[in-house]
């Protein structure tokens, strides 16, 4: 167990196989239900998405970048990033670590000089520097769902120009996958598990209650606060339950 989650109420999936279908029929459903969401609406987005594009590679085109390592080193911009970041400096230089990024963590990895191989996004980080990654050689694992649709639509332009996968956290549909997860970090986590790398190490996952400032590109009210509290209840169980794979993870 990586996180204490004893007040979890997802704690009972933790042990669940790791499968899609468990995804699809246990966590996906209780997840919509405590943050009230619409599987309908998510279902509707990807629909509306994929007639517009595809994913430009498949799922082993990605596992083929990924296990070219023994290990994925998953960047996660909370709180503590900066100062965890230092801590890994000796991983990220090493030929055989795979540098993944969470969204707004991109651009605080592009002011460092790393460009990170992988970038598991919704769209709600800094825009310019996810592409200005992606221009630069990195997959853009875009996340869809009923809330970003408008976002997505208005940067296909920049989308398509290279290499990027459509995912989804409801039944995946041709030119789209799911790789489990809810939040950009632990899907990140899924990812890396369901590509057996031998060792995820963790970096910015601090999961408190201070937002970490390249989260998000906007102040969250009191409301948007405490919904991320509750999102983040979600993606600690669900590390969890990467970790009962007896996949390795480690935190910074």
């Amino acid at each position: 167990m990586i996180y204490d989650t004893n007040d979890s109420p997802f704690k009972e999936f933790e042990n669940k196989d790791f499968s899609l279908s468990i995804w699809l029929e246990f966590w996906y459903p209780h997840i919509c239900k405590f943050l009230d969401i619409s599987s309908e609406k998510d279902e509707s987005a990807l629909r509306e998405i994929l007639e517009i594009m595809k994913s430009n590679m498949s799922s082993e085109e990605l596992r083929t970048t990924i296990t070219r390592g023994n290990r994925t080193l998953i960047v996660a911009p909370g709180e503590s990033l900066e100062e965890q970041f230092e801590l890994s400096l000796s991983i990220i230089n090493k030929k055989d670590t795979i540098l993944i990024s969470a969204d707004g963590s991109t651009s605080f990895l592009l002011e460092q000089g790393f460009i990170p191989h992988v970038i598991v996004t919704d769209l709600d980080g800094d825009l310019n520097d996810q592409f200005e990654a992606q221009n630069a050689g990195s997959i853009l694992l875009i996340h869809v769902h009923g809330d970003n649709i408008s976002t997505i639509k208005d940067n296909i332009g920049n989308i398509r120009g290279n290499s990027f996968i459509l995912t989804t956290q409801t039944k995946p549909l041709p030119g789209s996958y799911n790789f489990y997860g809810f939040t950009d970090g632990d899907r990140a986590v899924c990812l890396s598990t369901l590509m057996k790398v031998e060792e995820i190490i963790l970096s910015g996952f601090d999961f408190g209650p201070v937002i970490g400032k390249y989260s998000k590109q906007y102040q969250l009210n009191e409301e948007m606060k405490k919904r991320k509290m509750k999102k983040f209840l979600i993606a600690k169980s669900i590390i969890n339950w990467c970790a009962n794979t007896e996949q390795k993870i480690s935190k910074k």
